[in-house]
């Protein structure tokens, strides 16, 4: 079995066994194994450290995965739609033209996470894999039609949607030795656009209350709805889709009483709760408000 070397000075500051660097996703998924649960892989850190910090986890080692190839590169290649690693930092893809004039709703996602700094360290799939209902990036990645490929469980690689990623508050498709190794997101198409928004009671470096994403493909000839997708956050146990919110949405003319209605079918399809932040109902007045303002953007980028 191979052996691997504890950091100095992490593991004893923060009570671990070990802190690992694996050069391959197989050598990292062998540390996983023989964590056999308490092991957590981590990139960027800035949940990982933090809940350390406060014990309100306990890990016996961390395993860094910025090493594995390709997990921490990015690209866009006409055609070919836009490929992420797992471990790019938001930052990357915030200062990029390419994805900031393309994927519009990713891109504004990306502007509310936290701080700069922040995002200079954070990473996509990190966002995705804390499975918290309300992570900005992932009804922006759901309208897009993202899809993520991760390793583990037993099971060797495989692919899916974000939207099937999640099974519920802090919980994912991944067990405790699975790898999410990256993202891609198909070319935007035609007559297509799309559009995200939170609320919050602060500007940044807060949490959503709730949030919407919408995406909206027009036919050309008649302007009406090909196809739309709308998707929540923060307002059930995991991101959703407002499916018969879509359904009134396809075939018709995107007028603005049309939005005005599917807005309130789609507040009708989450089941939030109520918390310190905001109550059920709260929510879901929110939700009507930002499925509206998301689609008239998404229709508005569409025309164009």
């Amino acid at each position: 079995m191979t052996q691997f070397r504890a950091h100095p000075i992490l593991s004893p500051v923060l009570g671990l066994e070990g802190y690992y660097e694996p050069a391959s996703t197989d050598e990292a998924l062998d540390i996983l194994r023989q964590g056999s649960g308490n092991y957590k892989p981590f990139a960027g850190g800035t949940d990982v450290m933090i809940n350390l910090r406060r014990r309100t986890v306990t890990y016996k080692g961390l395993v860094n995965i910025k090493r594995l190839p390709g997990i921490t590169s990015w690209s866009n290649k006409a055609g070919e739609g836009l490929h992420i690693g797992a471990a790019t930092p938001f930052g990357d893809l915030e200062s990029s033209p390419s994805v900031t004039q393309r994927y519009s709703a990713l891109a504004e996602s990306i502007r509310v996470i936290g701080s700069v700094q922040l995002r200079n360290m954070a990473t996509i799939g990190g966002n995705l894999c804390n499975a918290s209902p309300a992570a900005d990036s992932a009804p922006a990645l759901i309208v897009s039609k993202a899809t993520i490929t991760f390793t583990g469980n037993g099971e060797g690689t495989r692919s899916c949607l974000v939207e099937q990623f999640f099974r519920g508050p802090g919980r994912s498709i991944l067990d405790s030795d699975g790898l999410l190794l990256s993202l891609d997101i198909p070319e935007p198409e035609p007559n297509s656009g799309d559009c995200f928004q939170r609320f919050t009671p602060r500007g940044a470096l807060d949490i959503g209350i709730a949030s919407a994403a919408s995406r909206v493909t027009l036919d050309q000839s008649s302007g009406r709805v090909l196809e739309a997708v709308i998707a929540l956050g923060a307002v059930a146990p995991t991101p959703v889709r407002a499916v018969k919110a879509e359904e009134a949405l396809v075939g018709h003319e995107p007028t603005s009483d049309l939005m005005a209605q599917a807005a309130k079918i789609a507040k009708e399809e989450c089941n939030p709760i109520s918390d310190i932040r905001g109550s059920a109902s709260y929510r879901q007045a929110l939700v009507e408000v930002l499925v509206r303002r998301t689609l008239e953007q998404a229709v508005e980028r569409a025309q164009k």
